[in-house]
């Protein structure tokens, strides 16, 4: 149940605060008083689309937060599902910033508009006027059914639509392969080249790195073998009369000489020891590698002609040896399959049938389930719309086979004879807006019914009808408030006067700026706003007795 709208710089309102009550609640008002607006921004709160020129003239922002009871086990179901928080109160609020985004948020935490509408859809259902202009839209006809089919048939639905765009991709693949037939040889012989190209190639993982490794190594052969020399020279070279390990014995000799009595310092004796035999390796091993060494002009001939081809190949084809493998996968495959040609499109052409088969067969299910409920909703809403005063109507939905589609293979349309003797047409060429007003009005009875909204909205339910027709639609809608929340917009005093709780709308002019403000009425003053509603501005003691007796009626 919608329990509170807090609304700031929307349009004329500047600052307002609407608590509503359980049954029905009523709000009127001078046509321009803010009726409409207050409906309209319940809408952008729970998901429509924000315009910043709906920010009141000088203002930077404007707020609107919708505070609802949380009692349904699936509304809680459905916030614990995203992560929100769950307690006894629903607070959803959007700011719509002038110069910054639009911020929507459930729970004091921030929400995209696609997470919005799953929760709103169970909280609230707001009928206005362009609803009536939607349910004329046969695709709209079609939704309304499927929402009435149940969950097993909306999964169908979703099974239906995937086998159907797989069925779409195949077809497409089939006539892009279908129109390679002109330039097929062509494409043949490049692809062979591209494949023997990489083929003669042979790469390997040596090609990937130790190639450059060893071509550095043999092009600097004859600076390595230069240095290396030099080394040796120095490890063996004489200064004094003595090179570096017989410089070496000496200083182990005087260090073996004190360790005989000062055992502190025997692991120098031994760290020199171990430099001695280590350099006496170093430069043995120099002279043996020195000596396998020689500048191999054939062999470096070889490293440079191989890393040229590494490097076409990797220009031509990937930039990694593991690119030209994946290039050379793909291109083999796509040989194959031109060799194959006839062959494949066949292959292609099979799954398509196959998947057509599939499809029709799951439409066909959905289509016995859309014409089961069909019956139901139709005989619903022909019951409806008699006990709303068009006692002679006919109601009836019409089911059409189509072409296979995402969406099947039925194409609805809801046609109605408002008249005894009145062929049944479209209603959209039919109906008058009195009667749509009571069409919707039978549509909202029922789906209220199935989907147990907790709260439903009217705006202009009662365009183009009055007297009587008024009094049935009025006596229609307080039968839906005792089941759940009902808010409308009415300026039938047949439907005013059976309101729970009655606001009224007031525009009001400040020195230069207008506007709109929110009172809920007492007993007394909800005599007198009826009975201007049945009199206008002037009223007598006759239109006072009248609204008492239709409250007192009530």
């Amino acid at each position: 149940m919608l329990l509170e709208l807090n609304i700031e710089n929307f349009a004329i309102i500047e600052n307002m605060k609407i608590e509503f009550d359980r049954g029905l609640n009523v709000l009127t008002g001078e046509t321009g008083s803010g009726k409409s607006i207050i409906i309209d921004s319940l809408g952008l709160v729970l998901g429509a689309r924000a315009n910043k020129d709906i920010i009141k003239h000088g203002e930077d922002y404007a707020f609107i937060e919708a505070i609802f009871s949380c009692y349904s086990d699936d509304i809680k179901k459905t916030l614990k599902d995203y992560g929100l928080e769950i307690g006894e109160l629903i607070v959803v609020s959007k700011k719509i910033q002038r110069n910054g985004p639009t911020i929507t948020r459930i729970n004091n935490r921030a929400i995209t508009t696609q997470v919005l509408s799953k929760i709103a859809i169970k909280l609230i259902d707001i009928f206005a006027q362009h609803e009536t202009i939607s349910l004329m839209d046969n695709k709209n006809q079609l939704k309304l059914i499927d929402d009435f089919s149940g969950d097993k048939h909306k999964e169908l639905l979703k099974e239906l639509d995937k086998v159907v765009s797989d069925i779409d991709s195949l077809k497409k693949e089939y006539q892009d392969k279908s129109n390679l037939e002109t330039n097929k040889e062509r494409e043949i012989d490049l692809l062979e080249y591209q494949i023997n190209e990489i083929d003669e190639a042979n790469l390997t993982e040596y090609d990937e790195s130790e190639l450059t490794e060893d071509f550095n190594k043999f092009s600097n052969m004859t600076n390595t073998i230069t240095k290396l020399t030099e080394a040796k020279s120095i490890i063996d070279s004489s200064y004094d009369s003595a090179n570096i390990e017989d410089i070496l014995d000496k200083v182990i000799l005087n260090i073996t000489e004190v360790s005989k009595y000062n055992k502190d310092i025997k692991y120098i004796e031994d760290e020199l020891e171990d430099i001695r035999y280590r350099i006496s390796d170093i430069s043995k091993n120099l002279d043996s590698y020195i000596e396998s060494m020689e500048v191999d002009e054939e062999k470096l001939n070889f490293l440079q002609s191989r890393i040229d081809l590494v490097n076409t190949i990797k220009t031509k084809y990937g930039n990694t040896i593991k690119e030209i493998n994946e290039f050379y996968e793909k291109t083999y495959e796509r040989l194959e399959f031109l060799k194959n040609f006839e062959k494949n499109l066949k292959v292609l052409s099979d799954k398509i049938k196959s998947l057509e088969y599939k499809a029709i067969e799951i439409a066909k299910v959905i289509s016995k389930n859309r014409k089961e409920t069909a019956n139901l909703v139709q005989d619903n809403i022909t019951k409806e719309i008699k006990e709303l005063n068009i006692p002679n109507a006919k109601f009836k939905i019409n089911i059409k086979e189509k072409e296979l589609g995402h969406d099947g293979i039925d194409k609805i349309e809801f046609l109605i004879s408002p008249n005894k003797g009145q062929e049944l047409m479209p209603m959209s060429k039919v109906a008058s807006g009195g009667e749509m007003s009571r069409i919707m009005l039978g549509f909202k009875s029922i789906i209220a019914k199935k989907d147990n909204i907790p709260t439903l909205v009217f705006d202009e339910i009662d365009t183009g009808i009055s007297g009587k027709t008024a009094q049935i639609v009025g006596r229609k809608i307080k039968n839906l408030s005792k089941g759940r929340q009902i808010i409308v917009i009415s300026h039938l005093p047949q439907i005013v006067a059976l309101a729970d709780t009655h606001f009224l709308i007031n525009k009001d002019t400040l020195s230069d700026t207008t506007i709109s403000t929110i009172t809920k009425l007492n007993d007394e003053d909800r005599v007198d706003e009826l009975a201007r509603l049945i009199g206008g501005e002037k009223i007598s003691e006759y239109t006072l007795a009248t609204a008492k007796e239709m409250i007192g009626d009530e």
